[in-house]
């Protein structure tokens, strides 16, 4: 996990408060506006239940009676209203509620008296409540926040406890565990709900886990004990057998190649089993190259193999040590064994390491495949499988190119 952490409990508390708060916002607007459009509904119908009346007086009467409240005054025209209102009618033609120039309202209600219109004009100034009202309700507006968010974090708290506190024992559990390289312990108290599920779910997978790499750490100190002694006393077999003459020549030679291709196996296997084969450190790749060549027994004792090697002495790699010289020590192997003619040129290209030696027409495609080999060929086609398995472990590319005259196997490091 990268950034910083923050706890589930906070994360829960912000969530809710902040709901809460919201949501009293929300109503408390809600209710304001509702009291504000229920005020101008009772302006509008006794407007409209004046100007009713007025027609009516009109019809029985014949006259233009005065209103019957003295809030209200009767005009002949728009125009005889103040002019802020005249402008706004001309803007907005269905409107009738307009404010004043003194900071008053007005509802107005056209009127149909004789075929003439007439404009019924009500001040409601000091009838609105909800404006004078409303300063004195923010105390209480503001009481109703405080108790909402009281109410919200202590629910909050409540499922913080409930939910995150099993959380954080089953999180405490599963860290000293990885701390200690011990079994898991789960808390003596889970809840039966999804947690407890889960935490049962993740011990169990967890135990698995621990088992297997118990058992494959186990398997790589039994197979490097059982794996060496045998192949030193087929060794000392072999040399005894070849020194009393048991065995044949070219019998000796390939129980000799075999056994030593049985230890090079096993040495790399265990080199990549091992977890300190994943420990880097800066390598000269010349020095590495010339130390693999030195100590090379087969290619010391050769005197007409031709060897070239263009690599700067200043390149250098993060690699591990052994794993480096387990990778030229199999391309040295592979060049030697199968290669037509007795030559091996190597070079770097950029990052890029190329191994060039003179091959057969019968060399297969797939040669980095295990158990793949030339027909010639007397290993257990694992050489170039093994290099493979490394530069995946590095994350380096392993190509090859099979064009008869000439085989490339290039390892790219970067």
């Amino acid at each position: 996990m990268t950034g910083k952490s923050t706890s589930i409990n906070r994360t829960l508390q912000t969530a809710v408060v902040s709901f809460a708060l919201i949501l009293a916002v929300c109503l408390v607007g809600l209710l304001i506006a509702y009291a504000y459009v229920v005020e101008d509904n009772v302006f509008n119908r006794l407007v409209n239940s004046e100007a009713t009346y007025l027609e009516q007086v009109y019809v029985e009467e014949d006259r233009v009676a005065q209103p019957r409240f003295p809030f209200m005054t009767v005009y002949a025209s728009w125009q005889e209203l103040p002019a802020s209102v005249q402008e706004l009618h001309v803007r907005s033609p269905e409107r009738v509620e307009f404010p004043t120039e003194t900071g008053g309202t007005l509802h107005v209600q056209a009127l149909q008296l004789g075929g003439n219109e007439w404009i019924l004009a009500a001040d409601v100034t000091g009838f609105e409540v909800s404006r004078d009202y409303l300063p004195r309700l923010v105390p209480w507006i503001g009481l109703i926040f405080a108790t909402v968010l009281g109410a919200a974090w202590l629910l909050s708290f409540y499922l913080g406890r409930s939910i995150t506190q099993p959380l954080t024992r089953l999180s405490n559990s599963f860290k000293t565990s990885s701390d200690t390289a011990t079994p898991i312990m789960l808390p003596a108290r889970l809840p039966p709900n999804e947690i407890g599920y889960l935490a049962e779910v993740v011990k169990s997978s967890v135990d698995k886990l621990q088992a297997a790499l118990q058992r494959e750490a186990d398997f790589t100190r039994d197979i490097s004990h059982e794996l060496r002694t045998p192949i030193t006393v087929l060794r000392f077999l072999v040399e005894r057998l070849d020194d009393e003459k048991g065995l044949s020549e070219q019998q000796g030679k390939q129980l000799t190649e075999m056994v030593a291709r049985i230890e090079e196996t096993t040495t790399v296997l265990l080199a990549l089993a091992r977890e300190e084969s994943v420990q880097t450190e800066s390598l000269g790749l010349l020095a590495e190259l010339e130390a693999c060549i030195v100590s090379h027994r087969k290619l010391s004792g050769l005197k007409d193999f031709e060897l070239t090697i263009n690599v700067p002495d200043s390149y250098r790699i993060h690699a591990n040590q052994n794993l480096l010289q387990l990778i030229l020590t199999n391309l040295i192997n592979n060049a030697l064994e199968h290669a037509s003619e007795p030559m091996l040129h190597i070079e770097l290209k950029e990052h890029a390491l190329h191994w060039t030696n003179p091959v057969g027409n019968q060399t297969p495609e797939n040669v980095t495949e295990t158990s793949v080999k030339g027909p010639a060929s007397q290993g257990l086609g694992q050489g170039l499988h093994l290099v493979k398995r490394i530069c995946q472990l590095r994350q380096w590319r392993l190509e090859t190119v099979v064009e008869p005259p000439i085989f490339r196997v290039i390892v790219q490091f970067k």
